[in-house]
């Protein structure tokens, strides 16, 4: 079930956590195959993002927002480019500092 607010801010090792919830995913575009995206996360996983037909994402970074679906892929409601230069360092860093005890809650 979806939960009500603001979106977490995940990478992949926070997928269990969030199935049938919606969320937020920066990631790498790495390749694209008809409506399904395959993406790098911030901690360096690749994962599958569903798309709708009316999405025409491009290359770069991205932040999406969808559901983690129960088998650990997203499926995308929509998306905002971020560019073609992003530190994934430094976005994971937030993910993570964002689900530890110190974080939680700070950034939604």
């Amino acid at each position: 079930m979806s939960r009500l607010g603001p979106e977490p801010r995940i990478n992949s090792k926070f997928l269990t956590q969030h199935r049938g919830e919606t969320i937020r995913l920066t990631a790498k575009v790495v390749k694209l195959s008809g409506d399904t995206a395959t993406v790098e996360t911030s901690d360096g996983a690749a994962l599958g993002v569903h798309l709708s037909r009316d999405m025409h994402i491009g290359d770069g970074y991205v932040e999406i927002i969808g559901m983690v679906k129960d088998d650990l892929s997203i499926k995308a409601h929509t998306y905002i480019e971020l560019g073609s230069n992003l530190d994934m360092k430094a976005v994971n860093a937030v993910v993570e500092f964002a689900h530890s005890p110190k974080g939680q809650g700070v950034f939604l």
